[in-house]
């Protein structure tokens, strides 16, 4: 009795779950065929599921993340980022995406690839990425420890001069106070 009961379970857990494999296999099936059916006559506006390539020359940081994208009138107009934030057509000017694919670069100098990869609903994005902000906050910190450095290795620089400096005027200084002690010497001599 028990082991009819037993195989009972493990037929509906079994089926329950070759229901679920078959179910998002086709939702994938259907994804990437609507997909297609964009890429033809470009993408309806919206919001889509993309790949999102950057790269910033002035600290050479690149990274890919899965980030959600606006997309209207067949233009890029928007990238979203996982804490709430945004990059907007208001920082560059929103590249044609009806090939499914665009690049583009910001107003604070940063290089952006965007692939869409998908629909809304059917994106794993990244939870956390390190945005325009992040980059140049990245970039004033490095310039900021650079300037410490140069402030520093100035500051050695003084000091070591500085220091050269005394030792030559003690030099000279123990220079003339033997020359003022032959002097004395021979003045006494004679």
């Amino acid at each position: 009795m028990k082991l009819k009961k037993l195989l009972k379970i493990f037929s509906i857990v079994f089926i329950s779950i070759l229901f679920v494999k078959c179910k998002k296999s086709n939702s994938y099936y259907l994804q990437e065929h609507s997909l297609g059916d964009f890429e033809e006559d470009g993408y309806p506006d919206g919001t889509y599921c993309a790949e999102i390539d950057y790269y910033y020359s002035e600290t050479g940081t690149n990274s890919t993340y899965i980030l959600l994208v606006e997309i209207e009138n067949n233009e890029l107009i928007e990238i979203h980022w996982p804490n709430g934030g945004w990059l907007d057509n208001s920082h560059f000017t929103p590249p044609d995406i009806s090939s499914g694919e665009a690049s583009f670069t910001s107003d604070r100098g940063v290089d952006y690839t965007v692939k869409i990869i998908g629909n809304n609903g059917d994106c794993n994005t990244a939870t956390y990425v390190e945005d325009e902000d992040d980059l140049i906050q990245q970039k004033e910190d490095n310039e900021d420890e650079e300037d410490r450095i140069r402030q520093n290795e100035e500051d050695e620089y003084q000091k070591k001069q500085l220091e050269e400096r005394q030792q030559k005027e003690a030099e000279e200084e123990e220079e003339e106070e033997e020359e003022e002690g032959k002097r004395k010497k021979k003045a006494k001599n004679n």
